[in-house]
């Protein structure tokens, strides 16, 4: 028992297992001395007071003590039980224990009737006639109201049975499942396992009676079985009883499935011994016992379906209200099962995996400083499975640097026998095939789409699709968002090995190649190779290499850098050796193909499945082409000389043509059209083509259609004959006119013609696209289309979930409200726009940036799954109609330059934003609310995390008003949070990119589960900027049980980076726009100096040399020291700086050579510098994540190191406002989320660049003609290429707009009135009648939203926290009670779970409107109740309630507010008090 607000049991420290309370003279030395002694044999600390108290005496503080102390009371009513004072005090005692401590309070009646005690009847009644002559009358309601509850717990019942017989099935059925010694081990250091079990506890802990299944999933060594056993220990008191079934795979293989079940029935009844004799006798008695039990069990490890069969076979198995949860590698079996909800442990973070590493390397939780790099290595090896952190940090531990050097060498072969050992497990449970598919991806797929493989899988004979599917369920492999195979690296260095020992697929250089080849031993077995050529390797290999190897499969001819001599002719130069034919090549990849043509000796491949030969030399495919008639997929990009098609008549079964960035590309071969099988066809960046021949619009099997950057002109009117055509892109083309046929495309779902040239034109578009009925994307952005041009009928195409009509000219558009798919809407730059029509409530993201004319928008109240808004540059805009009631479903929104807004709307959304993490709001202006508890003038703020007195720290609202001078878009924001109290820092990157020149404000909330702050902890919060945005304000305010929300949407664009501050009282040292220093300090009177901030310091011409000794300054900050030319050369020897900031540093002309030495080093900032050359030394810094030189005028395209992919750490490359006119290439930089290279006026070509790209930034490059194939960039969000911005799509689950139940709700300010949604309106008076309906459409009650609008007759209402009004004088209470009663059950619920303050120095306002929830388990309606609400404003005198409504809520997902500590928060009447209060 116990209500919402208290404490877990688990969470209190009890001196206590049992408490007995019982009557002495009746039970002493008979029934209670008994049960004493079986409790205390099976090792239960009991406690039993010896001495009987006479009449009169006072019951023993001791003894009250006593009761708070024990975790579960037992209470022996007897006969004379009521007739003693001391007995009720005691029982009033503890039912106070079971409601604010949970205390478990289990009654038994000894030869009474339970009913008796419930009533006060029989000889209770004349017990209690004594004591209201002796007592106080609220005494003795207190005792009766405590013998009433008691009475309703009953736990058992002794009246003419066996005693003994009795306790052991007492003991067995109440005491044994909530008792339990000792917790399961969990971890000897559990680093981040409370985050990860956090949801599953949650989940788990829902009010739900059904039995509730869940699956934790995941590869070997991640933490499954941590995770199920912290689950376990946080919650099993919680249950009837409990047992933990710990590797059960292990153990199924040692004995047999009754040997499990043996093992289940005697954790939950700690019975040694149960007899069961074969596996269906086992079921049927799991069921039997714990049929009728609330129980916890966890299943750990399973790895064969009947294991689950036999212990938990079916829900029913189970009492209501039981949990249970499996572990397993396999997710097929909880799929079989059908869980609830399956969960992962995600792998560790680096910050959590380094702290973990040094728990056992180390025995603390950061690394010995010498150690730190190495520790960083090992971390990064291990890919964040904890396993692999304990087995090295163990096996490291005491070790010298040479030992770890050593053994990091090792690792980069095979890892650690106790590591392959788990991660072999689920390998060798695969079949024959599955291993063979295991390995060729983790040698040669990793990183390829995954249909391409399934593919060449196929060819190889093999079922690829159900055997790829067995191996993501057992965690093997994973597929991501671009649809690419990936897998753990530590698995792919057990494939490899694998591989290695029996040498059935070889990744080589070219030495090792020759020695493999010319040696021939072993060759037969070779199923797959990769050859892996550097520039720097003079060896030549070429086509004959494929005939070395008599059994390949799957050939990878790697080839990033070519040697000039491969180019020149070497590819022939094992010609004359004497090797025969491969038998079955499946794939050939060979990049940089060197050759103008395949020759004619070309191996015949009769197997080929995938042949990708692109960047190559190739001016014409074969001069003679052979048969290849099982060649699914040619990709031929970027060979840039090719000019005309293969004849497809020799390729019959080809699927995929791609032919991207085939400049030189100007004929298709009309045998195209043939081709029956044809699906993808890749024509995008093919300048050269201007048609394609008549025949290609005759397949009926094209798919999808690639056209864009092409110099097509037209589209035949065959178009409509295709009639699988599904996708179709066109954009940047020069197509005059859509043929009217295209509306034959009856499956087309994506259709994008944005940017085509030529005049505007009225009849471009067919009149009506309403029989595209398919259509899910449409782009028809920078047509400059009229409201004469564009479709009328937009609204009709039913099934569009994303519309793209950006850079037009027309003023309005028809409604589109009926588009109820549409998730995305851009409107950007249209700069005529006045209006947006209706729009569908699910709409995710509205993008209306730089429409200056726009002076409407519809209302947003009812846009619940609204995510992200962009208004920028609206500047006739007031308000957003309703926007502050769709607040919990938005993560951003942006409205910089929107300067006419009102008071009001602005106060709303910045009161009522809920969103945590990524994200925000943008507004125009720079002033922080007056409601925010402490401002600060700069770009700190310091405050102390007061006491919290009953009430919940939820997190923190920081807001900052900055100015910014640039013209360049995308500022960066960091947010550095420094808790001084516990010495810790948390990095929040949590700021999306900001806009340019102007006066802006923005705020956003941490949730205080990523914080960890507590009562007294100080806190130092700084706003870390670039030097072109300068913090004017920064406040923040701290929020006390509101609901907050984490982003989870974006969750990948945002960091959290905790790390130990070593706090020191000169830690710090800050300068800002000192103008009269010269020279800094001498900094060897801070040896502990962590962070040097002499920004702004005009006149500062010299840093003192002892900077680099500083062993822990982690950041030098010297923006604005416009005279500083150079740093000390003993600068550049620091190991521990990680951020140096030199923007505006306009003298600075050189980084010295050492910098490379500066091992740290993860940020470096020198915009507006005089930096003449970027040392080469750059490249050794392998942690750095953000280079930014932009505005550096002086540095030229040689200055630049032409190796700046050896920076695998960098994130951000900020080259913008140079004069370059090419970068090296980019491609290397796998880790690069953003490049900036705006306005670079000189720059002509943009190189190659990483695939997981996320933005790249090109506007005002005049020059620039050639930007790399976009094809793989499957992770870019943005685009700018002047004037164009491409958005991202964002994708997103739809969330209701408000689910908190109880205490808390709605408030708003202003005129409103109750939603139209709403059922059930009294639009006069403050009660409301309504009838509850039988179930609807089999879906059962949920709760009540209930909404009342009200007005004041003095001043102003204000909606505060509770726990402010003792705090602020000048405000008032105004309580408002909900009554609801149940006119049918005679029933009154009186809730406390709105409340409203009165401010009494402003004009009141007229109307006030306040929703919120109630869930039905509080409330008890069933169908057929006759319900009346009434809302009731505690003091009536100045409050008025006008209306009131009530919505019920059928199976919609409805959660109660636990937060509130009133234990008042819900008094239910019955009958007798039925007609009270009103």
């Amino acid at each position: 028992m116990g209500s919402g607000a208290a404490p877990e049991a688990s969470s209190i420290k009890w001196k206590y297992d049992i408490f007995l309370s019982f009557r002495g003279e009746d039970t002493r030395n008979g029934f209670t001395s008994h049960l004493h002694k079986a409790l205390e044999s099976r090792g239960y600390d009991v406690f039993m007071d010896e001495d009987d108290l006479q009449v009169g005496q006072v019951i023993k503080p001791e003894l009250l003590q006593a009761i708070g102390k024990s975790k579960i009371s037992v209470i022996v009513f007897s006969k004379r039980y009521a007739d003693s004072s001391w007995c009720l005090n005691e029982l009033v005692k503890i039912m106070e224990c079971g409601r604010t401590l949970n205390q478990i309070v289990l009654p038994i009646f000894y030869n009474v009737d339970p009913s008796d005690f419930r009533h006060q009847k029989g000889t209770l009644e004349s017990d209690f006639q004594k004591h209201t002559i002796r007592h106080k009358d609220e005494v003795v309601k207190e005792w009766k109201d405590a013998l009433t509850e008691a009475a309703d717990l009953c736990a058992g019942v002794l009246k003419d049975r066996n005693e003994a017989k009795f306790i052991e099935e007492f003991i067995q059925s109440n005491i044994v499942g909530r008792l339990s010694k000792t917790p399961l081990p969990v971890a000897a250091c559990p680093v981040g396992v409370d985050s990860r079990v956090h949801d599953m506890i949650s989940y788990l802990g829902g009010r739900s009676q059904d039995v509730v299944m869940i699956g934790i999933w995941g590869m070997g060594g991640l933490g499954k079985t941590t995770a199920a056993k912290a689950i376990y220990n946080r919650i099993k008191d919680k249950f009837d009883a409990h047992g933990f079934l710990g590797d059960i795979r292990d153990t199924a293989n040692r004995h047999d499935l009754v040997y499990l079940q043996k093992q289940l029935l005697a954790k939950i009844y700690k019975k040694p011994t149960i007899d069961i004799s074969c596996p269906d006798e086992g079921m049927g008695m799991i069921k039997e016992k714990l049929g009728r039990k609330r129980v916890l069990v966890i299943i750990d490890d399973v790895d064969k379906q009947e294991q689950l069969e036999a212990i938990v076979g079916n829900r029913d198995w189970f009492g209501s209200g039981s949990r249970i949860i499996i572990t397993t590698r396999d997710k097929h079996f909880l799929d079989v099962l059908h869980v609830n909800k399956t969960f992962t442990v995600p792998e560790m973070n680096p910050d959590e995996g380094l702290e973990l590493f040094c728990r056992h390397a180390f025995q603390k939780g950061c690394p010995n400083k010498r150690y730190l790099e190495l520790s960083k290595k090992v971390v990064s090896y291990s890919g964040g499975l904890p396993l692999a952190l304990k087995v090295l940090g163990s096996f490291l531990v005491g070790r010298t640097m040479e030992e770890w050097e050593s053994q990091l060498e090792e690792l980069e072969g095979i890892p650690p026998k106790d590591i392959l050992k788990q991660l072999r497990i689920s390998y060798d449970g695969l079949d024959h095939i599955e291993k063979c598919i295991f390995l060729d991806i983790s040698c040669f797929f990793i990183g390829m789409n995954k249909d391409h493989v399934k593919k060449i899988l196929d060819g190889c004979g093999y079922k690829a699709e159900i055997k790829i599917s067995v191996l993501l369920q057992r965690c093997l492999v994973t597929v991501n968002e671009e649809n690419q195979l990936t897998m753990h690296d530590l698995l792919r260095e057990m494939g490899r090995a694998i591989c290695q020992e029996d040498r059935s697929r070889l990744w080589l250089s070219p030495d090792d190649l020759t020695d493999v080849l010319e040696d021939k031993s072993g060759t037969e077995k070779v199923e797959g190779l990769a050859l892996i050529l550097q520039s720097s390797e003079n060896s030549s290999f070429g086509i004959d290499v494929l005939s070395y190897v008599s059994g390949t499969e799957e050939i990878e001819g790697v080839a990033q850098h070519l040697d000039p001599y491969l180019r020149r002719g070497g590819a022939r130069h094992y010609m004359d050796r004497d090797f025969g034919p491969p038998k079955k090549l499946i794939w050939l990849r060979w990049k940089y193909f060197p050759l103008e043509s395949i020759p004619d000796d070309f191996p015949m491949q009769p197997k080929l499945v995938a042949l990708d030969l692109k960047y190559s030399d190739l001016k014409i495919v074969w001069k003679n082409c052979k048969l290849h008639q099982n060649l699914k997929i040619l990709n031929l990009s970027y060979s840039y000389e090719l000019t005309k098609s293969p004849d497809f008549s020799k390729l019959p079964n080809l699927e995929e043509l791609i032919l991207e960035d085939c400049e030189s590309l100007s004929e298709v071969h009309s045998s195209i059209g043939d081709l029956g099988r044809l699906s993808l066809v890749n024509l995008e960046g093919c300048y050269s083509l201007e048609d394609l021949p008549l025949n290609f619009y005759k397949s009926k099997s094209i798919e999808t259609l690639l056209l864009t950057g092409s110099s097509f002109e037209k589209l035949a009117e065959g178009l409509g004959d295709m009639v699988s055509l599904t996708t179709l892109k066109a954009d940047h083309t020069a197509i005059r006119q859509i043929p009217s046929s295209i509306l034959k495309l009856k499956k087309l779902k994506a259709l994008s013609l944005c940017s085509v040239k030529g005049s505007p034109s009225t009849n471009r578009l067919p009149p009506s696209l309403q029989s595209l009925s398919s259509l899910r994307e449409l782009a028809l952005a920078d047509w400059s289309l009229t409201d004469d041009a564009s479709p009328k009928d937009l609204g009709s195409l039913i099934s569009l979930e994303n519309l793209d009509l950006a850079g037009n000219d027309f003023c309005g558009l028809p409604s589109l409200g009926r588009l109820s798919k549409l998730k995305v809407l851009c409107l950007n730059a249209c700069r005529k726009l006045l209006a947006i029509p209706d729009l569908p409530t699910n709409l995710y993201v509205l993008k209306a940036n730089d429409c200056p004319e726009l002076e409407t928008i519809p209302d947003f109240s009812k846009m619940s799954n609204m995510r992200e808004l962009y208004l920028r540059d609206s500047g006739k805009l007031t308000e957003v109609p309703g926007l502050d009631k769709s607040l919990n479903s938005m993560t951003r929104i942006h409205m910089e330059k929107c300067t006419n807004l009102t008071a009001d709307f602005r106060k709303n959304i910045l009161q009522g934003w809920t969103s945590c993490g990524y994200g925000g709001i943008f507004l125009s202006g720079n002033d922080i609310p007056d409601w925010f508890h402490c401002v600060h003038d700069d770009d700190i703020v310091y405050f102390t995390v007061p006491q919290s007195v009953g009430r919940i720290l939820k997190g923190l609202t920081l807001s900052f008003g900055f100015s910014s001078s640039s013209k360049e878009y995308g500022l960066g924001f960091h947010i550095s949070i420094k808790n001084m109290t516990k010495g810790t820092e948390i990095e929040a990157r949590i700021i999306p990119d900001c806009p340019t020149e102007g006066y802006y404000l923005w705020q956003g909330q941490l949730s205080n589960d990523k914080l960890e702050l507590q009562d007294g902890d100080n806190v130092l919060i700084e706003i870390i900027v670039e030097a072109k945005v300068k913090v004017k304000k920064t406040g923040v305010s701290l929020v006390w049980d509101k609901f907050m929300n984490e982003n989870m949407i974006d969750y990948h664009l945002c960091a959290y980076q905790r790390r130990p501050y070593l706090v020191n009282d000169d830690v710090i040292i800050h300068y800002d726009s000192v103008n009269y220093k010269s020279k800094s300090l001498d900094f060897s009177k801070f040896p502990n100096l962590k962070k040097l901030t002499l920004k702004g310091c005009k006149k500062l011409i010299k840093v003192h040399s002892y900077i680099g000794d500083l062993g822990i300054l982690s950041l030098v900050n010297l923006e604005g020291c416009r005279m500083l030319k150079d740093l000390p050369l003993n600068f550049y020897k620091s190991k521990s700086i990680e951020t140096l900031i030199l923007n505006g540093c306009s003298r600075f002309g050189n980084l010295a050579d050492g910098l490379g030495n500066m091992a740290s080093l993860t940020i470096l900032e020198a915009d507006k510098t005089g930096i003449r050359q970027i040392p080469s030394s750059i490249v050794k810094l392998k942690k750095l994540r953000i280079l930014s030189l932009c505005g550096c005028w002086r540095l030229t395209e040689d200055a630049i190191p032409k190796d700046l992919c050896s920076l695998t750490s960098l994130e951000h490359l900020l080259l913008g406002d140079n004069y370059f006119g090419g970068l090296p290439s980019l491609a290397g930089l796998s880790k690069l989320k953003v490049l900036c290279v705006n306005a670079c006026k000189n720059l002509r070509a943009i190189p190659d660049l990483p695939t997981n790209l996320y933005v790249l930034e090109a506007i005002y490059c005049p020059e620039l003609e050639t930007i790399p194939d976009f094809s793989n960039m499957s992770n870019m969000r943005e685009l700018y290429l002047s004037p164009l911005l491409l958005p991202p799509q964002c994708i997103a689950s739809g969330v209701q707009r408000w689910t908190s139940c109880g205490f808390g709700g709605i408030y708003l300010n202003g005129i409103y009135d109750i939603p139209e949604w709403f059922k059930f309106v009294n639009h006069v008076d403050n009660i409301v009648f309504f009838e509850v309906p039988q179930r609807i459409m089999g879906s059962d009650l949920k709760g009540l939203t209930i909404c009342f609008v009200y007005s004041s007759f003095r001043r102003k209402f204000l909606t505060m926290p509770y726990w402010s009004y003792g705090k602020c004088k000048d405000f008032q209470n105004g309580l408002i009670g909900i009554i609801v009663r149940n006119l049918t059950k005679q029933t009154a619920l009186h809730t406390k779970i709105a409340i409203a303050s009165l401010k009494t120095w402003h004009r009141p306002k007229d109307h006030y409107l306040w929703q919120g929830q109630l869930l039905n388990d509080v409330l008890c309606l069933q169908g057929g109740d006759q319900v009346s609400i009434l809302v009731r404003p505690d003091d009536v005198d100045f409050v008025r309630v006008k209306k009131t409504g009530v919505h019920l809520e059928w199976d919609k997902v409805m959660k109660e507010n636990i937060d509130n500590p009133d234990p008042h928060l819900y008094d239910l009447e019955t009958k007798s008090g039925f007609f009270r209060g009103s």
